[in-house]
């Protein structure tokens, strides 16, 4: 292990490169806001957000009548590392250095060359937390495998205890049958469901594939528009605006589209792109935020190696350094974080491509 290769590389240069990236939408950051945590260890308090109970009126010189306290599960387990690295190679290295030659060299070309590492990791373990965070949300399971995580991690599924009352499904399956379908009403018993346990849904979130067949139903159009219908006859399709105005008229809960995209590889480096939200799942919650991304102590970071520069963006650990045998340049990427979902259980997950939740 070298010092980097890169003279314009140095813990400040990442720092001020990464700031001035495009903002992108993360939707875990709304989701799980980040809470640092001094070990390695997350415990998610589940039913911790008690719901008020009225107190007692009760004649003067008398004691208070005691309540109940609510239980309250754990669920516990280990914060895993979050790892992505990337290399320049020998020909990378020389296309830097006739650049640096240049009399005039092109010098977008050469911060894109210096650069492009350090957003690429930085992007990747962004990337992967989202990831995890919409799988999730849309599904309260948590399955790794080699096809979308090759660090594979644990043999079985991360169960984030949602109950069994909140978990609905549809009265007739969403699908391109718009005639049949039934959003509305499924809406309508997300909330009554809800309104059992003293909860106010405020948003319902789903990708678009589900938003189509909702936007499409006859029942959806009809409580949008009123029955009214177009001089043609045929009843318009609203849009999102639209619908979330009918939404909040009738007291239900505001749609948020997932609209993501992520790249994963597989151990072959095969990649795949596409939006970590399980289709034929629709989520209820309460709050946009549902708990915190707890982050962890990274080892590397308090034992720094003297050749290695480091730079920490939005808790991404930025790592830059160099080889020889062959002569090579690493970045890597990484961070120790998990959700922590602590409202799961005012929160209702509704499979709408079934009439039973599974």
């Amino acid at each position: 292990m070298q010092h980097t290769l890169l003279k314009e590389i140095n813990k400040k240069s990442i720092g001020t490169y990464i700031k001035s990236l495009p903002t992108q939408l993360w939707f875990y950051e709304d989701f799980f806001p980040a809470e640092q945590v001094d070990e390695l260890k997350y415990e998610t308090l589940i039913g911790s957000e008690a719901r008020p109970v009225a107190a007692d009126i009760v004649p003067y010189n008398t004691s208070a009548p005691k309540k109940s306290r609510p239980v309250v599960d754990k669920l516990t387990g280990t914060i895993p590392a979050i790892r992505v690295k990337r290399e320049m190679t020998e020909d990378d290295l020389n296309t830097y250095n006739q650049l640096k030659r240049l009399a005039d060299p092109n010098q977008q070309r050469l911060l894109n060359l210096v650069f492009d590492d350090p957003e690429f990791v930085w992007k990747s373990v962004r990337g992967r937390l989202e990831w995890i965070a919409l799988k999730i949300v849309s599904y309260p399971l948590l399955t790794l495998t080699r096809a979308t995580n090759v660090g594979i991690v644990t043999e079985s599924s991360v169960d984030f205890q949602m109950p069994s009352a909140n978990k609905l499904a549809a009265s007739i399956k969403w699908d391109a049958t718009a005639s049949t379908t039934k959003p509305i009403t499924d809406f309508i018993a997300a909330k009554a469901a809800a309104k059992l346990i003293g909860v106010t849904l405020q948003w319902v979130l789903m990708d678009e594939t589900d938003w189509g067949y909702f936007a499409a139903s006859t029942e959806t159009k009809n409580y949008v528009y009123n029955n009214l219908f177009t001089g043609s006859g045929i009843l318009l399709t609203p849009n999102i605006a639209d619908a979330n105005r009918m939404l909040t008229a009738q007291g239900l809960p505001n749609i948020l589209i997932m609209d993501q995209s992520i790249t994963v590889e597989d151990e072959n480096f095969g990649s795949t792109t596409g939006n970590p939200w399980t289709t034929g799942y629709v989520t209820f919650i309460p709050d946009l935020q549902l708990g915190t991304m707890k982050y962890g102590p990274i080892s590397e970071e308090s034992n720094k190696p003297e050749q290695v520069i480091q730079s920490k963006q939005s808790n991404v650990l930025i790592s830059k350094w160099s080889d020889v045998d062959p002569v090579a340049e690493f970045t890597k990427g990484e961070t120790n974080a998990f959700p922590s979902w602590s409202n799961v259980n005012s929160c209702f997950n509704m499979i709408v491509n079934a009439t039973i939740w599974a």
